[in-house]
């Protein structure tokens, strides 16, 4: 005769196996589905800010004359330190390196500062400077979908089961560094 404790535990033994089965591998699901939609996140925003720049040139290239040729010249020196970075952004899909996202932050701030004083000198009603606050507010947009993704990404490393499955998956070396959104400040639509 079959002892009924053997079976109930064999049975016990099957049905928390395929339970782990599918904690692990939903979790491993999980942050690769999260890691594409940083991915996602970081491509919109870039594309926003190519859109931005290639806008940027327009009114630079309209500026009244009450704008220096000094001031002219620092604004597109920082169009092509951004154009720079977000060549660098695009091509790779790995995490954004915290010293490259500083640097964009700083360049973008500046760039953004530069931009307001030149669509308040054309006027705010001015076409071009409607176009690029509507690009503002996609970029922003942009940036606050990537930096949700990086925590909850960031999160799940950190709480059970993910972080065995980071490790597991080596998916723990990732770190997605978040975009200060004051770098969007001068604008005033955070």
């Amino acid at each position: 005769m079959k002892k009924p404790w053997l079976i109930v535990t064999g049975l016990f033994s099957v049905a928390l196996a395929i339970v782990l089965f599918c904690v692990i591998f939903g979790s491993y699901t999980s942050m690769l589905r999260s890691k594409n939609r940083i991915n996602t996140g970081k491509n919109i925003m870039v594309t926003a800010c190519m859109d931005q720049l290639h806008l940027a040139h327009q009114l630079i290239s309209q500026a009244p004359e009450t704008i220096s040729g000094q001031d002219v010249f620092r604004m597109e020196e920082n169009a092509k330190q951004i154009q720079t970075i977000l060549t660098q952004f695009q091509a790779s899909d790995a995490p954004l390196e915290p010293d490259l996202v500083t640097a964009f932050e700083d360049t973008q701030a500046r760039l953004a500062k530069d931009m307001d004083s030149l669509t308040a000198a054309m006027g705010k009603n001015h076409t071009l400077s409607t176009e690029m606050a509507d690009l503002y507010l996609k970029i922003i947009y942009a940036a606050k979908r990537y930096n949700k993704e990086a925590a909850y990404f960031t999160m799940r490393k950190s709480v059970f089961p993910g972080f065995l499955t980071a490790r597991w998956f080596n998916l723990d070396h990732l770190d997605f560094p978040r975009i200060d959104l004051t770098c969007f400040a001068p604008w005033g639509l955070q």
